[in-house]
């Protein structure tokens, strides 16, 4: 007997908040996204779905998932971030795919190349955030002319990963300086430059023409606390850099995750219920295929069955256990929804988008629904 535990996929969702984060932002010349970690777990197959959006760039980890991106768009730009062996370069090559040059070594690699053709690649800055790429007006310079000097070597951008939004502390604004610091000089070169999610709560940089959107386009912004501290640090921070920018845009998680009852039991109390669990009263439980190996865990509380909250008791690898009465078997069983939202699994465990994203669903069967958002222009 099989019982489903799915991921399903809202494309007409997607559409949506690409829609509206490229209406909203298109003072930006290049609205570019990051598909990284196979698109935060949704696939690459949603790629035409932002393409429809308005959305003209891509940023992925891995060659590999650029080359399979190329299994669905051939003509969407791609722009690789993490480092490519020498002998995958050609592959950029021939599919149109740009590279990422994060150091002088890496390129001085690329240039003894006997290339034929042209190689696009963008400049990766390290902007004090102490990541990867370039942090010296030195190193800068000896990779411009390189660049420059390589007739099959076509400099298209700059670009850096801003890591704090700066919304409660000053990093965002150091950050940004440094950036424009090391690249002023070049900026009139007509490049593509650009930066990530941070952007969306500031006013638009002049030399800026690209903002790159990860998570907002599947539904989940960065969640700031409201309360009195953050309150005086936003206050702080405005009366020093100037007023903050909260875009008011309506953006919908794209995503569920929904199970099923495997199997029905009652226990005993002082019976040991999974591993470490001994019930303290007599009750029903229910036992749901979905565990540790798809990033959910007791920690997150409850499940949803027939509109009621189940508190989960006990966990394993593949399995919860909830106490749930008045359940029978493939009854259905909510794990992440609109009305259980993400930000409550934020709160809960204690963690960030990013980290969450990287844990959740990745063993998840999935499905993709509303697939025929591309040619209907109604649904906004």
């Amino acid at each position: 007997m099989k019982f489903n535990t799915v991921l399903e996929i809202d494309l007409k969702k997607l559409y949506e908040n690409a829609y509206i984060l490229s209406k909203s932002y298109s003072d930006y010349e290049y609205i570019l996204t990051s598909l990284k970690d196979n698109a935060y777990g949704m696939g690459l197959k949603i790629v035409n779905t932002l393409v429809s959006a308005g959305v003209n760039y891509l940023l992925v980890g891995p060659i590999n998932d650029a080359l399979e991106i190329r299994k669905y768009n051939h003509e969407i730009k791609i722009l690789v971030n993490y480092y490519v062996d020498i002998d995958n370069v050609y592959d950029a090559i021939n599919n149109n795919i740009a590279l990422t040059i994060p150091s002088v070594d890496y390129l001085k690699k690329i240039n003894e190349l006997d290339l034929k053709d042209d190689l696009i690649v963008h400049i990766l800055i390290d902007n004090g955030s102490n990541k990867m790429g370039i942090g010296s007006k030195e190193e800068l310079k000896e990779i411009i002319d390189i660049i420059d000097n390589n007739k099959h070597l076509v400099l298209e951008g700059f670009y850096s990963d801003l890591t704090s939004l700066g919304i409660e502390d000053e990093f965002y604004y150091h950050q940004v300086n440094k950036f424009y610091s090391l690249i002023n000089e070049y900026i009139n070169r007509d490049l593509i430059i650009h930066l990530n999610e941070p952007l969306m709560y500031h006013k638009k940089l002049d030399y800026i023409n690209g903002i790159r959107f990860d998570l907002s386009l599947i539904g989940i912004e960065e969640n700031v606390n409201e309360n009195i501290f953050t309150n005086l640090k936003i206050k702080n921070i405005e009366k020093k850099y100037g007023d903050l920018e909260f875009p008011d845009i309506d953006l919908k998680l794209i995503f569920s995750i929904t199970s099923e009852v495997m199997q029905v039991g009652y226990i005993s109390k002082g019976d040991l219920i999974g591993r470490n669990y001994i019930a303290k009263e007599n009750m029903d439980v229910a036992i749901i295929p979905i565990g540790h190996k798809d990033g959910i865990t007791k920690a997150i509380k409850f499940v949803g069955i027939n509109n009621y909250k189940r508190d989960i008791i006990a966990d394993d690898i593949d399995h919860i256990i909830v106490k749930a009465n008045d359940v029978k078997v493939h009854d259905k069983v909510y794990i992440v929804n609109e009305e259980r939202e993400i930000y409550d699994f934020l709160t809960i465990l204690k963690t960030n988008r990013y980290y969450l994203m990287s844990v959740l669903n990745r063993n998840l069967s999935k499905i993709y629904i509303n697939d025929d958002y591309e040619k209907k222009d109604s649904y906004l």
